[in-house]
């Protein structure tokens, strides 16, 4: 609702039957802008996060860069990226097309973190007995319901969830010794 196609045609430069030629109807157009807005920043946080993997020689290395990339997503500044994730998911409610579309480009991303932390793992630096996939995925999800603690006037504090959050991940990446 709200999407004038004309508008977005003038403002992207093309013509209308160009823009119903590549995304088939409104609709296509709005689940693949919906869809790009929940991977957006997830491209970007993977490609933060695989450069600062590319420096780590030592697990005292990665745990240090974990926390460093972690920290860095969950910052306040970053709800909006947060509430928009929310947002898209809301939307794919109904749209079948939409959810797959989005749960396609997240498990791609999550493999190629998973990879990532493969030889990690094989160091022996990461917990041999885990799914990296479902710990990647299982952040992810943690993450974006950060926006329930900054809803309004939340009695959760928002520090104390951080800390939660990363002593969770941390026990379940590195054992509870991290």
């Amino acid at each position: 609702a709200g999407v004038r196609v004309n508008q977005l045609a003038e403002a992207a430069g093309v013509t209308l039957p160009t823009l119903y030629h590549h995304f088939g109807s409104r609709e296509g157009l709005v689940e693949e802008a919906q869809a790009e807005r929940f991977i957006r920043a997830f491209r970007t946080d993977v490609e933060a996060l695989l450069a600062a993997l590319a420096d780590c020689k030592s697990k005292k290395d990665l745990v240090r860069e974990l926390r460093r990339v972690f920290a860095a997503r969950r910052e306040t500044g970053r709800s909006l990226v947060r509430w928009q994730r929310v947002n898209a998911l809301g939307a794919s409610y109904a749209r079948p097309t939409l959810a797959e579309k989005i749960v396609r480009a997240h498990d791609e991303l999550v493999t190629q973190v998973a990879l990532a932390l493969l030889p990690f793992q094989r160091q022996g630096f990461i917990r041999q007995d885990i799914d990296l996939r479902a710990v990647v995925a299982w952040y992810n999800g943690s993450v974006i319901g950060k926006n329930l603690i900054e809803i309004s006037n939340s009695s959760v504090d928002a520090h104390e969830w951080d800390r939660t959050l990363d002593e969770a991940v941390f026990a379940v990446l590195f054992g509870p010794e991290t």
